[in-house]
């Protein structure tokens, strides 16, 4: 059975991601792919889907689709304060449960609770045709996705929506936490130690500003104190630019490079964010400030297996005797740092919630 998703409202920027593109950076393309690698395969495994099938990124909200037949979708990542609009009643959407849909259900996302990015996947996975192996649109190259571009008003797609997901829930293990001022860890640039001691001490030093210009190309960053002696690069023969590198415009602009990223580049690169803390990129907001932290390969390394590890033991099948007993022990022990999980559970109980009300 075929389920057809029709885009009603589109205000900021909700694109179709799947799989990288690897493979073919030699010829200028980059992998393109959801910002956050780790928690958008959540949403898709809480639906029994492929970790990389088709799915919406949404950013900041302003997304509003109909559903044309029943199917399932599931949500991970920020809270942007997601509801299914039904028959003159508004239902909210909670992040990490599969939910169901209904014929002719409106669902809307309003804005962000927290966070600034979100992932919305569908039962099956969006059906769009793999270019360069991938079906991640890169709007650089007008390829992927649809069109290659931002979904915008009156586009409309198709899902597989074949079997019922079993009873998921998602753990809070990945949740990022919403900090004044985040801290991400890096390691060197392949310029690193062209610049000198005192740019290099200013660098970790100072603090960042993202700034309203970011996007799925790179992260642009200004320094927060005025007085702070800013950090300025210099032109270099083009060499390859990897993902997460920080480079330096010769004015002095940090731009941390993301998944549609050029493949080369003649800006210095005095450091890389590792692998781990994209999911803290993918929530970085205008205005969030940042600052930086140098560790060594090896930690780095670690650290990616650790996220790795976490997802594996993120996504809990659950069945009632299970979530019963969980409640019995929330009601008894202090335990409200699973609060999350209770609220969710609750859900799950309450199957004729699902059944009468849409979830």
């Amino acid at each position: 059975m075929i389920a057809t998703i029709e885009i009603l409202k589109s205000n900021f920027h909700t694109i179709i991601q799947g799989n990288p593109r690897l493979g073919f950076k030699a010829f200028g393309v980059p992998e393109s792919g959801p910002v956050d690698p780790f928690t958008s395969v959540l949403a898709n495994l809480l639906l029994d889907n492929e970790p990389y099938a088709p799915l919406l990124e949404i950013t900041q909200g302003g997304l509003e689709f109909l559903v044309h037949n029943d199917t399932y979708i599931a949500l991970s990542g920020a809270d942007l304060n997601a509801v299914i609009l039904r028959k003159n009643r508004s239902l909210t959407i909670p992040i990490g449960l599969a939910i169901k849909l209904h014929d002719k259900d409106r669902v809307v996302f309003n804005g962000s609770n927290k966070g600034f990015r979100c992932w919305c996947a569908f039962c099956g996975g969006i059906k769009v045709p793999p270019i360069l192996s991938s079906t991640s649109a890169l709007e650089t190259s007008n390829f992927g996705g649809i069109f290659g571009r931002r979904l915008l008003k009156g586009d409309v797609f198709e899902v597989e929506n074949n079997t019922k997901p079993r009873n998921k829930i998602l753990l809070p293990l990945l949740n990022f936490r919403e900090e004044e001022n985040v801290c991400l860890r890096v390691v060197k640039g392949s310029q690193y130690d062209k610049f000198s001691q005192d740019d290099i001490e200013n660098f970790f030093r100072n603090s960042y500003r993202v700034l309203s210009d970011s996007n799925r190309i790179g992260i642009r960053l200004s320094c927060v104190d005025k007085e702070s002696k800013v950090v300025k690069g210099f032109n270099i023969l083009s060499d390859p630019s990897p993902l997460g590198a920080v480079q330096i415009t010769v004015d002095g602009i940090p731009i941390i490079l993301l998944q549609d990223r050029g493949t080369v580049g003649g800006y210095s690169k005095i450091a890389t964010v590792i692998k781990a803390d994209f999911i803290k990129i993918a929530q970085l907001k205008p205005n969030q400030l940042v600052n930086f932290k140098l560790i060594c390969i090896e930690d780095a390394i670690n650290e990616y297996y650790n996220v790795l590890n976490l997802i594996k033991k993120s996504i809990l099948e659950v069945d009632a005797d299970f979530i019963k007993k969980y409640m019995k022990l929330f009601r008894e022990n202090d335990l409200t740092f699973f609060e999350f999980n209770t609220n969710n559970f609750n859900l799950l109980l309450r199957r004729d919630y699902f059944k009468t009300k849409g979830c």
